[in-house]
């Protein structure tokens, strides 16, 4: 695969593995928010399945998400995004020479790319995954998802419920932002009054109960396309793929054979343009897409900053299994942010998460595993043949220990920002799908939750037996995981060592010289793990001149909520800025 920029968006372009040209050819429109983030080691597989099939295939963030450019806020989303599809269709027709172009695309990304293929017209092929058919049912749906994850954080600390979570601008959960305007428009498509018919032939998988499927369907063959409908076997399952590392097989093994079939002939000879190294300008600073490691098997973003500096480079690792836009696209914003500031940055993937290959166990989506240490010092040793001999290491969860763990291990790591790290002690792994249970409700939630509108129309109203049960699910998440974060804290998978180890690894640290800052939220769940190496509220790291604790009040265990994320920020720039 290789990594491709157009139209302000960032992409990968899959070519066949025989490396024809000709044909037909795919782009894949992802769905949006959390769900894009449940499914896109499953989404790149895909992608991969496609092109080995003799599809060539392009995958690309939506502008304002992921690692393309712009942001959620920016005006006339919707119409931008139709705008990518085009882009992106015109894009693999130039760089593959495809013949006939297909759209697939699942939930939002699906009825986005029905709504531009009625527009622009020449799509010989559509694949509708789990399509919100209405717009303002998806709106709905959203608002309701967003309500029942507050319902259950705040049930867990005791709260009250809180109130419908609108802002002026829109609406925020996740980590993601839809504006007021946003919503306005998505509210508006009905992809049962389309007034075109968007393809030839068109495939619907549908997870069962999806609301007006049966309008979209009239409508779909009352434009004359050919349709065909099947079911969407383990929908839910998919929702949770960046869990287990692992996609069902059954969805996209049946999109992939529906595309192959009768595929016009494909060229023998590849003509593939000679593709430059791609560059996404943006304002004051530039990213271009890396390979590092044994044989480019790691994948990273680096950010520079449009003039030259001598500041030291962060090097933000993985949120979990997040890949490296960082949850809620935060590492994307924190280092678009600090470059504006002078300081370079590399974000990066590690083996086995987000666009890197799999580790050479073929275990993808697997925590405070030992083996993803040398990724990391790999990256160190990539930015330092770049010119970048200083490194401030950055890490979420996971990604904390892998912080620490690397600052330990490497003179060049400078200083380190260690954020709610669930262990601080790296062992043989464990997997995302233990490590992401409470996390992991949403999707779920949500793949329940579109076969059952009555649900989420009791939330929108605030029914108070539908809120009962948000709060008793809440509570009873909590007490899960924070059982399971005590059982986390004294497994050792060989490789535990005691309080006062750990406790002498920030020493050690502190005395080389090396800035450290270690933030908590306030109420996180994580703090059971800290008291029991540090002593309670960290109190054994006091007298370290260079090491600094900070507790958010208000933030959730992934600092999803702009306010949150907002003071990380700053925390974040404050430390880079201090001296000593």
């Amino acid at each position: 695969m290789t990594p491709i920029v157009f139209d302000g968006c960032f992409g990968w372009l899959h070519p066949t593995s025989g490396g024809t040209s000709g044909g037909r050819g795919v782009v894949l429109c992802a769905p949006h928010s959390h769900e894009e983030w449940s499914v896109h080691r499953a989404w790149r597989g895909f992608a991969r399945d496609l092109a080995a099939a003799g599809l060539p295939t392009l995958r690309f963030d939506w502008h304002g998400t992921g690692d393309s450019a712009g942001g959620e806020e920016e005006p006339e989303r919707v119409a931008v995004w139709l705008a990518n599809i085009r882009a992106a269709v015109e894009r693999l027709r130039a760089e593959t020479g495809v013949t006939e172009v297909a759209l697939v695309g699942l939930r939002l990304g699906a009825t986005l790319a029905a709504v531009a293929a009625a527009g622009m017209g020449g799509v010989d092929r559509l694949v509708l995954l789990a399509p919100p058919v209405s717009g303002r049912a998806y709106v709905q749906e959203v608002k309701a998802l967003i309500r029942l994850s507050l319902a259950e954080d705040r049930a867990s600390n005791g709260a009250e419920m809180p109130r419908p979570p609108e802002r002026a601008d829109g609406i925020e959960g996740f980590g993601f932002l839809f504006t007021g305007a946003t919503l306005a428009d998505l509210a508006r498509i009905d992809l049962a009054a389309l007034p075109a018919r968007p393809a030839p032939r068109v495939l619907l998988l549908n997870p069962g109960g999806l609301r007006g499927v049966d309008r979209l369907a009239s409508r779909l063959t009352e434009l004359g396309a050919e349709l065909a409908e099947e079911g969407f076997p383990d929908f839910a399952r998919l929702m949770r793929s960046a869990e287990t590392g692992h996609a069902p097989a059954a969805p996209f093994a049946a999109a992939v054979s529906w595309l192959a079939a009768d595929a016009p002939p494909a060229a023998p000879a590849a003509i593939l343009s000679a593709l430059t190294e791609p560059v996404l300008p943006l304002p004051q600073a530039v990213e271009r897409p890396v390979r590092f490691g044994a044989m480019g098997r790691l994948f990273g973003v680096l950010c520079t900053p449009a003039a030259p500096t001598d500041r030291p480079a962060l090097l933000f690792l993985n949120s979990g299994i997040t890949h490296h836009v960082g949850s809620g696209r935060a590492a994307v914003e924190f280092a678009r942010r600090l470059a504006v500031q002078g300081f370079p940055s590399l974000r990066i993937d590690v083996a086995g998460i987000g666009d890197s290959e799999s580790p050479p166990d073929g275990v993808d989506n697997r925590l405070y595993r030992r083996d993803s240490l040398p990724d990391v010092l790999a990256a160190v040793d990539w930015l330092a043949a770049q010119g970048f001999g200083r490194v401030v290491a950055v890490g979420l969860c996971a990604g904390a220990a892998l912080a620490l763990n690397a600052a330990l291990a490497d003179e060049r790591i400078v200083g380190q920002v260690v954020v709610n790290p669930g262990r601080f002690v790296l062992g043989e792994g464990i997997t995302a799908e233990m490590a992401v249970r409470s996390a992991a409700r949403a999707a779920d939630r949500y793949a329940g939750m579109l076969t059952r509108p009555e649900a989420w129309r009791a939330l929108l109203r605030g029914d108070p037996r539908v809120l009962q049960v948000a709060r008793t699910l809440g509570g009873r998440a909590a007490g899960g995981v924070r059982r399971w974060w005590t059982r986390l804290a004294t497994r050792g998978d060989g490789a535990d060592v005691a309080a006062t180890g750990v406790l002498e690894a920030f020493r050690r640290l502190d005395a080389r010289g090396v800035r450290t800052l270690l933030v908590y939220a306030a109420d996180d769940v994580t703090l059971g793990e800290r008291d029991a190496h540090l002593g309670r509220g960290a109190r054994r790291l006091a007298g370290l001149a260079r090491t600094r604790l900070e507790c958010v009040p208000g933030a959730d265990h992934s600092f999803l909520l702009s306010p949150a994320r907002e003071r990380l920020a700053r925390l974040i720039e404050g430390h880079l800025a201090a001296k000593g």
